[in-house]
C-alpha cells in the first residue's frame, strides 16, 4: 500500500500528498505513546507523528514558543533541547531510550 495520495478536488486537485516516514518513530512506539500522554495528555490515536515531527508542531497556532513543552520534557524525562540537538521527536525518544538502557 502506498503512502502517496492524489488530491481529487479543490484548489490542490491533482497534487500528490506524500506522508513522511514513521520508520524511526515506530522503533520507539512505547516511548512515543508514553511521552505523548505525559507531555501533551494525548492518548494513542489522538495524534499523528512522523520521523519529521517536531515539538514546534505542537505549539499554539502561529507561535514557535516551545519553552513550556521543553519544561514538561525536562520535568518528566530530564532532557533539555541541548541534550538532543533539536526538537524532533525521534531525537527525543532516542535519547530517552539511550538513557533507559544505560541504567
Amino acid at each position: 500500500m502506498s503512502n502517496d495520495r492524489v488530491i481529487s478536488k479543490g484548489r490542490f486537485k491533482g497534487r500528490k500528498i506524500e506522508f513522511a516516514s514513521t520508520e524511526r518513530i515506530d522503533e520507539f512506539a512505547r516511548i512515543a505513546d508514553e511521552s505523548m500522554e505525559e507531555i501533551f495528555e494525548l492518548q494513542v490515536g489522538e495524534y499523528l507523528i512522523s520521523d519529521e515531527s517536531d515539538v514546534c508542531d505542537f505549539t499554539e497556532m502561529g507561535s514557535a514558543d516551545d519553552s513550556e513543552i521543553w519544561k514538561r520534557i525536562k520535568r518528566r524525562f530530564g532532557l533539555d533541547k541541548s541534550d538532543v540537538g533539536s526538537g524532533r521527536f525521534v531525537n527525543i525518544f532516542a535519547e530517552i531510550a539511550r538513557r533507559r538502557n544505560v541504567q
